[in-house]
């Protein structure tokens, strides 16, 4: 079961609905939705459940480089979080913030790339067990440094050259020369 707060704006409203429709899709990479109520503020979600949670893995130890190439291109085949229309040009300042685009952050028109980035900071988290500036808690701290440092790499894990080349590539501070998700899932795997 999950909460979340249902706030009164009409584009947040209209972006949970969105959410929902794609969670009761059926989709075989998301985690099905069961039921929706709305009780007060808030929209409850039953979901099916999970033998184990990412998290609870990564607590442990991080995940091998090979389930996370597994991983990371079975999200390019699904969901990344927050969905918003492509038709349309998008600049407002959506998702978490340790996973946001630098274009996202400077509230600069933006396309899909922005899930790429996205992808990339959850890659280097599922190897590491935290994500980049992990200990950077104060918001306005944490978008200074991802607009005035290099893109993030791995800190903890020790990934091979091709799997810091990928991260590199999704972490490219140029949406225009980020790949897009086909280009990632046409690079081979052979070697995984």
């Amino acid at each position: 079961m999950a909460r979340c707060r249902l706030d009164p704006d009409r584009e947040y409203k209209a972006a949970i609905i969105r959410e929902l429709r794609i969670m009761s899709s059926g989709h075989s990479n998301l985690i099905r939705l069961r039921e929706v109520t709305l009780w007060r503020d808030d929209v409850w979600m039953a979901m099916d459940l999970q033998r184990c949670s990412v998290f609870a893995v990564l607590c442990q130890r991080g995940i091998p480089e090979e389930h996370t190439i597994h991983i990371a291109c079975e999200t390019l085949k699904a969901d990344f979080g927050l969905a918003t229309r492509t038709t349309k040009r998008n600049r407002d300042r959506l998702g978490t913030s340790k996973w946001m685009a630098p274009e996202v952050i400077r509230e600069q028109y933006y396309n899909e790339k922005i899930d790429m980035w996205s992808l990339g900071i959850t890659v280097i988290e599922m190897m590491d067990r935290v994500p980049p500036h992990y200990l950077v808690k104060d918001e306005m701290e944490l978008f200074s440094t991802i607009l005035s440092e290099p893109s993030p790499t791995f800190t903890y894990s020790y990934p091979t050259m091709y799997m810091r080349g990928l991260v590199a590539w999704l972490l490219d501070e140029h949406p225009s020369t980020r790949p897009s998700s086909k280009d990632v899932l046409s690079v081979s795997f052979v070697d995984f």
